[in-house]
């Protein structure tokens, strides 16, 4: 047979030959493969929508659009492994869709064709995927934030000793701290829904990159897909990449912050530490040493926070030195590392969650602790500096030598007293302090400093409390913000369906 008289080829007319099949086994089968776990919805909604704008331009007649539908509906509910398997001679994961579409369509190609109308491939496909995924990641975080508010409340009077540079520095509360965590994570919060509204716009319609000259309504197919605005610029269109970096970059901003917890809680859960046990159904035994109960949950969890970041840096990487315009690296390649920096956080964050749930704290010898390592006695020095109206500075010299004194002598915080004090007042200022012993004693007490240190975001209980009333609201808000977008997407869907399932009816019923 002539190269005139060849059967069609699928996407490869404009070539002779075929493809390697190194290059297809290797590189195009993979891109399918990936293209069909994340695309195969998004894109059976998007050939509804455009195939209903066109109908309503006027460039596709009823009756075609109602085929076309038809087949779509088909096609939907045969489900992703009808356009497998990979076909070197279609290549793309569209083109692999339009040939299992063509059969389920009156008049086949001749018919289904015309959805290719004022069309290329960049779809707003990938947005329409991470918009699913940036709600569920949303969610996840929400769950987290409302667990550590209702930890931070129950253990808003569990004193325990702060740490700086992995020393105790000064008391504070497990509550104190779970709110910290909180708070980071509420700032990530507004980072992802930033990259939701950055993803949030249809690109369909721009054409190649410079639209169309027939008589298109860009802005229906934005409602029809259930998008809040419009990619304008149409080579803005194919060629923006934002969205990846934001949420990749939202998404490592998170992970970082729950990497931080898991190392802090590996550390409280060692044997050295003993402050907090993570439980059982936390924990994991050891193959050959029976008296192992290890934290490797934590350790998975790490993991996942570093491989988040690399799949950050992958995303950012892939574009950094890509011309402004659609390439496969902007259309594909960018997208394998941000999906997998998704994957991760979804395993991580219900997982944490669920662990701060049910972890156990030693109470007591989380207070015992702080009063032994002497993290009140910053509060000491103030109270020199106070009554003896000394500089801080002074002050601060004259505890620094008490706490020398002490170690040197193998004592404790609790075992701190005046005659030592004042030893180390009369080498620092050459005398002895007015201090009585229990003014001294109320000094180095942890309950008593955390119960003192009561000003906005310190760890006094009350405090503690009022900030988690209010961050207790605002997690309601924007839980609600969230549903809200949600709640449009599945609005638009149901919407295009029944526009669909109309138009098939109605070219039935004729």
């Amino acid at each position: 047979m002539n190269k005139a008289a060849a059967a069609p080829t699928g996407a490869r007319d404009r070539m002779d030959g075929s493809l390697h099949p190194v290059f297809s086994a290797r590189i195009l089968e993979p891109n399918f493969e990936f293209n069909c776990r994340h695309y195969f919805a998004p894109l059976i909604a998007a050939h509804r929508a455009w195939i209903i704008m066109l109908m309503e331009c006027g460039l596709v007649d009823r009756r075609k659009a109602a085929g076309i539908l038809a087949g779509l509906d088909r096609l939907e509910a045969a489900g992703v492994e009808a356009i497998r398997p990979f076909d070197p001679a279609a290549e793309y994961f569209y083109m692999h869709v339009e040939k299992a579409l063509n059969p389920l369509v009156p008049g086949g190609e001749t018919t289904a064709g015309d959805l290719n109308l004022g069309r290329t491939r960049p779809e707003p496909l990938s947005r329409m995927a991470l918009r699913a995924v940036l709600l569920r990641v949303l969610n996840f975080v929400l769950d987290l934030r409302e667990t550590l508010l209702a930890r931070s409340d129950a253990e808003a009077e569990t004193v325990m000793a702060g740490y700086t540079h992995l020393l105790h520095a000064q008391p504070t509360t497990l509550g104190h701290y779970l709110l910290a965590i909180h708070d980071h994570l509420e700032r990530d919060t507004e980072r992802l829904f930033a990259a939701f509204d950055v993803t949030d716009r249809c690109t369909l319609g721009c054409g190649a990159m410079s639209g169309t000259s027939l008589p298109i309504h860009r802005e229906r197919v934005q409602r029809l897909l259930g998008f809040s605005g419009l990619c304008e610029n149409t080579i803005d269109c194919v060629a923006a990449a934002d969205h990846v970096t934001a949420s990749a970059a939202a998404m490592a901003s998170l992970m970082t912050v729950v990497g931080r917890l898991c190392q802090d809680l590996y550390i409280w859960s060692s044997q050295e530490f003993g402050l907090i046990d993570i439980t059982d159904a936390f924990s994991s035994p050891s193959s050959l040493m029976p008296q192992k109960k290890n934290a490797l949950v934590l350790e998975y969890l790490r993991s996942r926070t570093a491989r988040t970041i690399a799949a950050m840096s992958g995303s950012f990487g892939v574009l950094h030195n890509v011309g402004y315009m659609d390439t496969e690296e902007v259309e594909l390649e960018c997208y394998q590392p941000l999906f997998e920096a998704c994957t991760l956080t979804e395993q991580a964050l219900p997982t944490i969650a669920k662990l701060i749930e049910v972890m156990k704290p030693d109470r007591d010898l989380m207070r015992i602790r702080a009063a032994q390592g002497f993290s009140a006695v910053s509060a000491l020095a103030e109270v020199i500096h106070m009554s003896e109206r000394l500089s801080y500075r002074s002050a601060h010299r004259v505890v620094a030598r008490a706490v020398l004194l002490a170690s040197r002598e193998g004592k404790t915080g609790t075992e701190m007293d005046l005659a030592l004090l004042n030893r180390a007042a009369t080498e620092i200022i050459g005398r002895h302090l007015k201090l009585d012993q229990p003014a001294l004693a109320a000094s180095l007490d942890p309950r008593s400093f955390v119960q003192r240190h009561a000003g906005i975001g310190a760890p006094a209980p009350g405090e503690v409390r009022r900030m988690v009333k209010e961050r207790v609201h605002r997690t309601g808000v924007a839980r609600a913000r969230g549903q809200e977008k949600e709640q449009a997407i599945r609005a638009a869907d149901s919407k295009l369906r029944e526009i669909a399932a109309g138009i098939v009816a109605g070219a039935e019923n004729e």
